[in-house]
């Protein structure tokens, strides 16, 4: 199964769930599947999206998903044990692995050395093929106005 693939069935039955999604190709595939007010798209700060997923459910009673991936959380395991100490129950945590870091060239991950779903709390591990879909566009919008958008959404 592709990336793309796999954001299509997580946000298939999502409504009023606000969507954290991980710098890089996440983003911009979770841009082309189904581009909303709730979707935070983080820019520019790899393994930042959960953290920020974090402290979204623990400031809402909504539910909270992190679309996040391998490289990203491997940056960020600290974040996977906090999510553990927490367990917030409208937190949960897709790490979509295709065991490269996709967005800066295909190099390999060391994700199957890595038990995500032991380390962290609600942790939904998805394992894709490697690979970017082609002709995936950067999203339009300058960070100000992603941060706008979503924090409308919030209320």
């Amino acid at each position: 199964m592709k990336r793309i693939e796999a954001i299509r069935q997580v946000m298939k039955d999502v409504t009023d769930e606000l969507v954290i999604a991980t710098t890089g190709m996440i983003s911009r595939e979770l841009f082309v599947v189904r581009d909303r007010p709730q979707n935070f798209y983080m820019c520019g700060s790899m393994g930042c999206a959960l953290p920020i997923g974090i402290g979204v459910a623990m400031s809402v009673d909504r539910p909270v998903i992190v679309l996040d991936g391998d490289g990203a959380a491997l940056m960020s395991l600290g974040s996977l044990a906090v999510s553990k100490f927490l367990s917030l129950p409208n937190l949960t945590h897709y790490i979509i692995d295709n065991g490269t870091y996709a967005s800066t060239g295909d190099q390999p991950t060391c994700s199957q050395a890595v038990d995500f779903e032991a380390i962290g709390h609600n942790v939904k591990l998805i394992r894709v093929e490697s690979g970017n879909e082609h002709g995936t566009p950067r999203i339009p919008y300058e960070p100000e106005e992603m941060l706008s958008r979503f924090m409308g959404s919030i209320g």
